[in-house]
């Protein structure tokens, strides 16, 4: 069987990982502010430390879908950890411009994980390796997204307002 990557650390040049070790450090940095026995200390650590590690342990496994279940992983994680910010931020713990800072770090993380995941899976569409139930699954999940952006469009109809040209395609 051959390794799916030609570089074993090829996840370094992906803006997913740079991000989330960006987000790692601030972090650091942040629960630095907390004080000593706040629960967040920990929990926070963890948190972007799982991001970043599953997005290298995902990289190096042998299939397409593993690497996205990885990636599932490190989404989950970096959505605690925004979480986490979230909270200091409304209970005014710790340094708020650097908890600000990671909050919208992580919201784009988020968005970027979420993206890479869904690029993977369409990789797998186009080389028929995604299961039939995932297949399905993206499939609905597209025709979900495209009935909502034209419910949207409807609506700015309805309100009187002039919307652009309802361009949405369903591959």
């Amino acid at each position: 069987m051959s390794l799916p990557y030609k570089n074993p650390q090829g996840y370094r040049q992906l803006r997913t990982w740079q991000q989330a070790n960006e987000i790692l450090e601030l972090t650091e940095e942040f629960i630095k502010t907390l004080l000593a026995k706040a629960p967040e200390r920990g929990h926070m650590d963890r948190s972007a430390r799982s991001t970043v590690r599953n997005i290298e342990e995902g990289f190096r496994r042998t299939t397409t879908q593993e690497y996205i279940n990885f990636l599932g992983f490190s989404a989950g994680s970096n959505e605690e950890l925004m979480a986490d910010f979230e909270h200091c931020l409304k209970g005014k713990k710790g340094d708020q411009k650097r908890a600000e800072k990671g909050y919208w770090l992580c919201k784009g993380e988020g968005s970027m994980l979420h993206s890479q995941i869904k690029s993977l899976e369409e990789k797998m569409i186009r080389e028929r390796t995604l299961p039939e139930s995932q297949r399905i699954k993206s499939i609905m999940s597209k025709r979900k997204q495209v009935n909502s952006e034209f419910d949207q469009y409807l609506g700015k109809i309805r309100r009187g307002e002039t919307p652009g040209p309802f361009d949405s395609t369903l591959n």
